[in-house]
């Protein structure tokens, strides 16, 4: 008694070792896991929050740029109005103003070309060297519009290749006016898309970042990277506009581009003045990659920790479990004998020349299986199957070929029922018996008739049966069980008479008698 006492507290005393060791090292492990997970996603949210203020800013100062750059285009036409309303065009005022318009084009870096066009829509005076011949402009989309409204303000048009050079350009136009009022003709700048595209090319964006301009209808003007198959587009319906016409006119926000599918924190602004809106966005990729490739060192720095703790825990474990190694194996040894007895349990059910289910296997099955069809009123059925003149075989090729002929036929029976609760077994000499649970007198029939078929199929060569190959006859006996009515017996009695009924009536056959 004392001893079992010591032991009892022995195993105590290693139980509080183990569970106290286990407790330390996940707990330290926990720990050190949430703190790492804090510390990266504080590290990401302030990633996150710099990057919305540095492409806010971008989007500021590109928006400046834009409103400083259309300004300073907009008061040479506003001059170049005042001038040609005032004092006409005659021959010496062509010829000063082309001067003049040359100058200011050379003078300014972003201006490709002015112009003065008349109410035909052909160029009046250019800033270009020379005249090109038969050039009209009637049809463009800012001499249409200032031909129908009176607005004398600033039009800014989309982008537009240039009729005279095929530049990319954007168009900067303002109304002229006659005396009375009347249309009389357009002053119009042409701005070359490179000189924003060299501008947003000083922008550190990462690799798949993007800076556009585009008009407040949705129309593409420039982008960076260009891609010249998209300028000109509507992108009203993509992501940024949404958000400018959900949030207002400055915003920030992570979206998914209608044009690459990628996403990008985006930072947009209208313009104050013209109606333009500018966006810069960094891809999300771009923008976590930094904290990522800290993220990973932390992570990795915490799982070489983890593990020398782990380490120092699973040894002091190993320690402590040690002592019990014995008692393991011991408890292993008897696991084996348990199974080993299930082994021969198996083996003591099972036929050794057809390896089938024996007769003792069949008689328990047969029994546990009526019972519970009894209980869920479910069908249960039964094959009964007899090789056909089986001891005409014996007598011709002898016993050791009629052994084998059974082992094939039954290699053959054992992959026609394949359900779990299916039973195939052999029930006496050339007798074997398939039990079917929850299958009808129909479903039963067809499994009778899949067995007969693939042993026919085998090709046994029986000189004494007709056909001259071995066949086998199949009876079918299925029942829905009543207490006191219908008993297991009854099942086998009628699937052997069935059985019966198949030889009488030529054998190599499949027969049904419902009870």
């Amino acid at each position: 008694m004392p001893d079992s006492l010591a032991s009892i507290q022995l195993n105590k005393k290693k139980r509080s070792l183990i569970v106290g060791a286990t407790l330390f090292v996940f707990l330290v492990g926990f720990s050190l896991a949430g703190l790492v997970a804090w510390n990266s996603w504080q590290a990401r949210v302030h990633k996150l929050r710099d990057t919305e203020i540095a492409t806010s800013n971008m989007a500021r100062a590109l928006a400046q740029h834009a409103e400083d750059t259309i300004r300073g285009t907009d008061n040479v036409l506003a001059g170049l109005v005042e001038h040609v309303e005032s004092k006409g065009i005659g021959s010496v005022q062509k010829e000063s103003l082309h001067y003049f318009l040359m100058r200011r084009v050379a003078e300014q870096p972003m201006l490709h070309g002015l112009f003065v066009i008349d109410t035909s829509g052909k160029p009046i005076i250019t800033s270009q060297p020379r005249m090109t011949a038969n050039l009209n402009y009637a049809d463009r989309e800012y001499f249409g519009f200032h031909r129908a409204f009176a607005d004398r303000g600033p039009h800014v048009g989309p982008a537009i290749r240039s009729r005279s050079t095929g530049d990319w350009v954007m168009t900067v136009s303002r109304r002229l006016n006659n005396p009375d009022g009347s249309f009389a003709g357009v002053v119009l700048a042409t701005l070359t898309l490179d000189y924003f595209k060299y501008f947003y090319d000083e922008f550190d964006i990462g690799n798949t970042g993007v800076i556009f301009l585009a008009s407040d209808d949705g129309t593409l003007l420039v982008r960076r990277p260009f891609i010249e198959s998209i300028i000109g587009s509507d992108i009203s319906n993509g992501p940024v506009f949404h958000q400018y016409r959900t949030v207002g006119p400055i915003g920030t926000a992570m979206l998914i581009s209608k044009i690459d599918h990628l996403e990008r924190l985006y930072s947009y602004r209208h313009l104050d003045t013209y109606p333009l809106i500018v966006a810069v966005a960094l891809a999300k990729e771009d923008i976590f990659a930094s904290w990522r490739t800290e993220t990973y060192r932390l992570i990795t720095a915490a799982a070489v920790l983890l593990l020398i703790i782990g380490s120092f825990g699973v040894y002091l474990i190993f320690q402590i479990n040690q002592r019990e190694a014995i008692e393991k194996e011991l408890r292993n040894a008897k696991l084996s004998l348990e199974n080993l007895n299930h082994e021969l349990e198996a083996l003591a059910s099972e036929d050794s020349l057809t390896g089938l289910s024996n007769r003792r296997k069949f008689d328990a099955a047969l029994k546990t299986e009526f019972n519970r069809a009894l209980r869920n009123r479910s069908w249960i059925s039964l094959i009964m199957i007899d090789v056909d003149r089986f001891k005409q075989f014996n007598d011709l090729y002898g016993h050791p070929a009629g052994d084998d002929c059974l082992a094939k036929i039954s290699q053959a029976l054992r992959y026609v029922p394949n359900r779990p609760g299916d039973l195939t077994a052999r029930y006496g000499g050339e007798e074997m018996v398939v039990l079917l649970p929850e299958t009808d007198e129909k479903g039963a029939a067809a499994i009778a008739e899949r067995i007969r078929t693939a042993v026919e199929e085998l090709g046994i060569t029986h000189s004494a049966n007709p056909g001259g190959i071995v066949t086998v006859s199949a009876g079918v006996a299925a029942l829905l069980p009543v207490r006191g009515e219908k008993t297991a017996i009854q099942l086998l009695q009628t699937a052997d008479e069935a059985l019966y009924n198949a030889k009488a009536q030529g054998r190599n056959q499949v027969c049904t008698k419902t009870i």
